[in-house]
């Protein structure tokens, strides 16, 4: 069966000599691991769709009976360029990618999720300097999808702050002023909620 999806990649690794297995979120279908052959050659025409956080048009194929899809070509849509030159936007998009990938099972499709993913890239690719508040945002908005948010719980930190973490724009993010009483507030929150669901702490957070 051949089937197409838009979908970013999560995370890769080698498989056998000169394979590739990657974790993709996509639109439709959810997350997915996909292999990718020979892509580990000089001339391995797919390897730049098997990057990290790229974003892209993915053509697949899943045999009758079988359980990984292999990728057979695509496009790109976007490599995020101003994302990868800057080490503490590639920090924070390894969290996103951590988060999504940890916490979502395989072949569970959530149209909202992907949206989630791909609006936080395209907003650290357009904004020269990351706001405080995004990674709070990105991981209240995620929990929320993953149905064990507290958007509706009565917290000690100003309304405000907390609406517009969850439901504001990326603008209204950005704009928030820095307050560390309630992002400390907010991180401990994050850290139990990923500690009670995955009896450890994310390998990311110690980059950020």
């Amino acid at each position: 069966m051949n089937f197409c999806d838009l979908a970013i990649v999560l995370k890769n690794a080698q498989l056998r000599e000169n394979d590739r297995i990657v974790t993709i979120y996509t639109r439709f279908h959810g997350k997915l691991d996909i292999v990718f052959k020979s892509v580990r050659v000089s001339k391995g025409k797919l390897k730049a769709l098997s990057e990290l956080f790229v974003w892209g048009d993915y053509r697949l194929f899943l045999k009758k009976e079988g359980a990984i899809p292999i990728c057979t070509g695509g496009e790109i849509l976007s490599v995020f360029p101003s994302v990868r030159a800057d080490i503490k936007k590639m920090f924070l998009v390894y969290y996103f990618c951590e988060i999504i990938s940890r916490l979502t099972p395989l072949n569970q499709p959530n149209e909202e999720k992907y949206d989630l993913m791909l609006s936080a890239l395209r907003n650290l690719d357009a904004h020269k300097e990351v706001s405080v508040w995004m990674r709070p945002a990105f991981a209240l908005r995620f929990m929320e999808l993953a149905g064990s948010g507290f958007q509706e719980t009565a917290v000690g930190i100003d309304s405000r702050i907390w609406k517009v973490l969850h439901k504001g724009t990326w603008r209204e993010v950005n704009s928030l002023e820095r307050n560390d009483l309630a992002m400390n507030y907010i991180d401990e929150l994050i850290r139990k909620f990923m500690g009670e669901h995955l009896n450890y702490k994310l390998k990311t957070e110690e980059f950020l």
